[in-house]
């Protein structure tokens, strides 16, 4: 069995199932979702972490979720010699050369953000996070709208608790007005007649300090909570896409499969020095 530790929102989780279905298949094996953290009234208290809900049903996923009693059992293995039994941290690059085919039970903890985790399983990634619900009326009108422009190219502004909160802007950072304002530059240098659709948590700030810069463009303002995949897949619906330094607008680009598009993402994706991880950003992407 691999059992994949989930936190975060609905791009962490995407990333932390991705692996979690990489090391199943390698394995020939079960893939089960700890889903305890994600609610985690204790963590919220103790560390600087922000509950979540389960998300990744807006794709169909519906995969056995752990138990207590499985993931103890998992870590309670992992101390008995003569057990294959493996502890994945993604803070411990190194252990995923303890996998093996003698390896029977995996317990993956960590966020795993870089294709470099699943590219084995691109292919059957994509063909099956497809997404399942159906957006609202006002989604399927942008939608129109996006597939009216040959260049339609999304821009997402990252803001919110990267600016907020001390802790969270000194781990990620923030993409700057410097960033977006190369980052469209190299796309309209390249995409003719070039529509920006613009997703943020804060569009009173991008429509002040960015709204000359991107014009014209259509601002997504109606997706709130809930329904907050529904960005998600109207950013996997543009040809191009300019990303913020998040897994949401990573995966809103990722899921876009076409061939001959233009993806821009940020040079430097953590504030906080990850050099010894994987590249987030993959090598056909473009960084400026």
């Amino acid at each position: 069995m691999v059992i994949s530790v989930l936190a975060g929102g609905l791009g962490n989780q995407l990333f932390q199932y991705a692996f979690g279905f990489r090391m199943a298949r390698q394995l020939q094996t079960e893939l089960r979702l700890e889903r305890h953290m994600l609610e985690s009234q204790t963590l919220a208290r103790l560390r600087n972490y922000t509950p979540r809900q389960y998300e990744l049903d807006v794709f169909g996923i519906t995969n056995a979720e752990a138990s207590w009693s499985d993931t103890l059992l998992s870590l309670s293995r992992t101390l008995l010699s003569g057990h294959q039994v493996v502890l994945l941290r993604e803070s411990e690059p190194a252990t995923l050369a303890k996998v093996s085919a003698r390896t029977k039970d995996v317990l993956c903890v960590g966020y795993w953000q870089s294709e470099d985790y699943f590219k084995s399983e691109s292919e059957a990634l994509r063909t099956q996070l497809r997404f399942q619900k159906r957006p609202s009326d006002a989604t399927l009108a942008v939608a129109d709208s996006i597939r009216t422009h040959p260049n339609a190219t999304f821009v997402h502004i990252r803001r919110g608790d990267y600016v907020t909160n001390a802790i969270t802007n000194q781990h990620h950072g923030v993409c700057g007005e410097a960033y977006y304002q190369q980052a469209v530059r190299y796309v309209r240098e390249r995409a003719a007649d070039t529509h920006f659709f613009v997703f943020s948590d804060d569009q009173t700030w991008v429509k002040r300090e960015l709204g000359a810069l991107l014009s014209p463009a259509t601002f997504i303002e109606h997706n709130k909570g809930a329904d907050s995949w529904q960005d998600m897949y109207l950013m996997s619906l543009c040809r191009n896409a300019i990303v913020a330094n998040s897994s949401f607008s990573w995966w809103g680009a990722w899921l876009n499969g076409q061939s001959e598009r233009i993806v821009v993402a940020p040079q430097r994706w953590f504030a906080a020095d990850k050099s010894s991880y994987p590249s987030v950003v993959p090598p056909h992407w473009i960084t400026v």
